[in-house]
Parts: structure tokens; C-alpha cells; sequence
């Protein structure tokens, strides 16, 4: 027993002891917020995240204790403490640090809005029957915007209406009606506040991020390298092809200008020249002199006497 847990009720010894001999022998050390994490979602989580590592919840207090028995054998552990923030949980896992994020991201469940928060896409209100009968709900809805109608006995939205555009502040009314109609906008899971790796301790943003919004970047990001690297020209294995293509088009256009005889044009000037000369046949063809034609005349005959008559006396 060390200065730090003697005074310390000897379960709270152990549950240290048990969390510091896990420490040492994880690839990983992580920190995550559970503070509005419903416990239902939280055990749902820690089934479907059991493959990849252990979630420990403890009191704060143990996990600065557990850091603090490992600061010798892990370097740089103790930065760790600086991340302890809401209602923590210790993450312990043979993965690395993004991996563990990139399951975070993917395992998030739909939430319910609370007032306050900030809508993270336009929330839409989709066209459809409602559970609503006539009545103050009728009301309600108009005053959102909405276009609404009765039919069978029940409230109907006649066509989507956005209520919340994307990055606005969700109002308390509006939260209370989302809730009303089932609509459940936001997402909530697990996000690390910090982890250790390998005597690195990374923040939340670096950690923290959308796995869509990552790879739209990196499409991006490959998108504008190969088009610069074609600009400069810089010949890489992505760009080979279409560089010694724009090379050889460049070629065959200043053999042109510079009316440079090569293999390549061979084909073209051969039309070309042929196309030439049939332009010329027509020309000459439709410009040469018409040839005058002499009047017939009339045929002579002689009578039998020696006279010559002309063909009709």
C-alpha cells in the first residue's frame, strides 16, 4: 500500500490497483466524457465497443490515483489528469487512439434535442399524418411555420418544412415539440476528452472528428496535389499518363505551327493535302471556259440536172 491509497478504503485500493495494472499493459489510455449519456445508451454502448476495450467507470478520484501509481512506468501519463473533465470514464484498449475515435464516430445513437443545443444539419419536419388529434397541437404547429390540415381525425403536415436550420440554437418550444412528434435530431456517444499513447498524451481536437467531413477532406486535399502537380509539371505514378498525352498533344500542335514534318502528323497532312486537292478539282472543275457551240445548217442536195437545193425547197 503506497503514501498516496493507504487512507483509502481497501475496495478503493484494489479498484486502483485493478485500473493501474490494466494501464500498463494497454496500448492506449483514453478519457471520455459520459455527461449526458443516458445509462441505458451507455450500456448499449459498452456491448457494442467490448471487442475493442474495456470502459471503466470510476470516480475521478480513482483514476488520479491509478495515473499517479503508473506516472514512472508510463512517461508522460500525468498529462492525462488535465483531461478529467464532467463525468469521466478511463478507456483502455490494445487499438490506437484514431481507431478507437473512428468507433466512437460510428457508434453514435439518435438523440432527442435539448434546448440550447445547436442543430448540427437543418432539422427537417417531413410531410405526413401526425399522432395529433384537432385541437391546441393544430395551433402550435401553424405557429412553426408549418402547413397543416385534418383529415380522418387526425393533424397532418402537408409538405417538409425545415424548423431549425443548420448551426441555429434549438428553442425550448421547438425542443418540446420534436419530442412530441419522435423527432430526434441530435447524436450522442462516446468522444474522447484525451489520450495516452506511447508516452503522447493527444487533445480533444485532434481526436475528435467526422469521418465523412475527414475523407471529403482528403478527396479534396489529392484533388488539388494532382492538379498542381500537373500545373508544375511534377511526374508522379497518378499523373504519368496524362502528362505524356498533354506532352504529345503540345508537340503535334507546335509541329503545325512550325509546319515540322513527324510520323505522328503523317495521317493528317495526308488528309489534309487530299482534302486540298479535291477543293482544288472543283474549283477548276467549276471555273473552266464553256466551249462555244457552231449553228447547224441545213443540208444540200443536188437535183439531177447538177443544181444544189437546200433540204425543204
Amino acid at each position: 500500500m503506497t503514501i498516496l491509497t493507504k487512507k483509502l478504503p481497501e475496495e478503493k485500493v484494489k479498484k486502483i490497483d485493478e485500473i493501474a495494472e490494466k494501464m500498463q499493459t494497454s496500448k492506449t489510455i483514453g478519457i471520455v466524457d459520459m455527461k449526458g449519456i443516458p445509462a441505458g445508451e451507455m450500456h448499449n454502448l459498452r456491448n457494442k465497443l467490448r471487442e475493442n476495450m474495456h470502459i471503466e467507470v470510476v470516480k475521478k478520484s480513482i483514476i488520479k490515483f491509478a495515473i499517479e501509481k503508473c506516472k514512472e512506468k508510463l512517461k508522460g501519463i500525468e498529462e492525462l489528469k488535465e483531461k478529467l473533465e464532467g463525468m469521466p470514464a478511463i478507456i483502455l484498449s490494445q487499438l490506437d487512439p484514431f481507431k478507437i475515435s473512428k468507433l466512437f464516430s460510428q457508434n453514435k445513437a439518435p438523440a432527442f434535442a435539448k434546448p440550447g443545443q445547436i442543430a448540427p444539419e437543418d432539422i427537417v419536419i417531413s410531410a405526413g399524418p401526425t399522432p395529433f388529434a384537432p385541437g391546441p397541437m393544430l395551433s402550435e404547429l401553424k405557429s412553426k411555420g408549418l402547413k397543416v390540415k385534418v383529415e380522418a381525425g387526425k393533424i397532418v403536415v402537408q409538405e417538409d418544412s425545415v424548423i431549425v436550420k443548420k448551426g441555429e440554437e434549438i428553442s425550448e418550444d421547438v425542443a418540446d415539440l420534436l419530442i412530441k412528434l419522435g423527432i430526434k435530431p441530435m447524436e450522442i456517444g462516446l468522444e474522447f476528452s484525451g489520450a495516452w499513447e506511447e508516452g503522447y498524451v493527444f487533445g480533444k481536437d485532434v481526436l475528435v472528428f467526422d469521418v465523412k467531413e475527414y475523407i471529403s477532406k482528403l478527396e479534396s486535399a489529392a484533388n488539388q496535389a494532382f492538379k498542381l502537380s500537373i500545373g508544375l509539371p511534377y511526374p508522379t505514378k497518378q499523373n504519368i499518363s496524362l502528362l505524356i498525352s498533354k506532352a504529345f498533344n503540345e508537340a503535334k500542335t507546335l509541329a503545325k505551327e512550325k509546319d515540322i514534318f513527324v510520323d505522328a502528323l503523317a495521317g493528317e497532312i495526308l488528309a489534309k493535302a487530299q482534302a486540298q486537292a479535291s477543293e482544288l478539282d472543283s474549283y477548276v472543275e467549276e471555273h473552266k471556259p464553256k466551249q462555244e457551240t457552231k449553228e447547224e445548217k441545213p443540208e444540200e442536195s443536188k437535183d439531177s440536172e447538177g443544181n444544189t437545193q437546200k433540204e425543204g425547197d
